[in-house]
């Protein structure tokens, strides 16, 4: 009965507006084909950046000079600030890992300011999380064997003591679950506070303006940094023991 009352003042938004919140996307019909709303925007996001790409390296790259200047000031800034990163964080090892880092940041960041136009992030969808961590895991590996070879990636589930065997392997066989559900679950949950407070009548307006640079820059900025420092501190950790290289 309370809940009624406040209902009918515009104090909370109503039952049915709530139900619209699906942790699953809404399908569409592509030729045929039933595919997700974000299978689709990302899509479209990856075509702009492969053309984007395609562009600076045909008309911008080869008019690079040798002090930086305009466009090309500011691509080395991106660049350089990327190999920093990574290097921070994997020392001599970080340089050959920069681009991966910065494809995925500028996947996550791009695909989230989608919902600036009304479209709702990837990254609320786990399948899109999913498919970053699973790309994400192989790569840790990858880099341990590339490292310490095929026999000292093996050998790293039984240190620091053989008996730590069957739990290195359970922290390490949940990494894409932790990194997947981490990113879904704060950027899904973004995406739900202003869904409502879009639905409340009265903080409809502005509110919502100024909540949106938080939640679809700040918010989306600090998860992507968060998924990026957890994805180069599993790759540091496949090299604790015996790195070759």
């Amino acid at each position: 009965m309370v809940e009624q009352t406040w209902m009918g003042l515009g104090r909370l938004p109503s039952l049915t507006s709530v139900e619209e919140i699906s942790v699953t996307p809404e399908k569409v019909n592509l030729f045929g084909l039933q595919i997700s709303e974000t299978m689709l925007i990302t899509w479209v996001v990856m075509l702009i950046f492969i053309i984007l790409a395609v562009v600076i390296r045909l008309f911008v790259i080869p008019r690079f000079k040798t002090v930086p200047k305009g466009i090309q000031n500011i691509l080395e800034i991106f660049v350089d600030t990327c190999e920093k990163f990574t290097n921070s964080q994997l020392g001599k090892r970080g340089a050959a890992f920069a681009a991966y880092i910065f494809t995925v940041a500028l996947m996550i960041v791009g695909t989230s300011l989608t919902e600036l136009f009304g479209f709702r992030p990837p990254a609320t969808d786990i399948n899109f999380t999913i498919a970053l961590a699973l790309m994400s895991f192989v790569l840790i590996n990858a880099f341990g064997i590339y490292y310490t070879g095929l026999w000292g990636r093996i050998k790293w589930f039984f240190k620091p003591k053989f008996f730590m065997l069957p739990v290195n392997m359970i922290t390490h066989a949940v990494i894409p679950v932790s990194l997947s559900f981490r990113l879904f679950g704060n950027l899904f949950a973004g995406m739900v506070v202003m869904d409502l407070l879009y639905s409340v009548a009265y903080l409809s307006f502005g509110i919502p303006a100024v909540l949106a640079i938080y939640f679809n820059l700040f918010h989306v900025g600090i998860q992507t940094y968060i998924f990026l420092v957890l994805t180069l501190s599993f790759m540091e950790e496949t090299v604790t023991y015996g790195a070759k290289r």
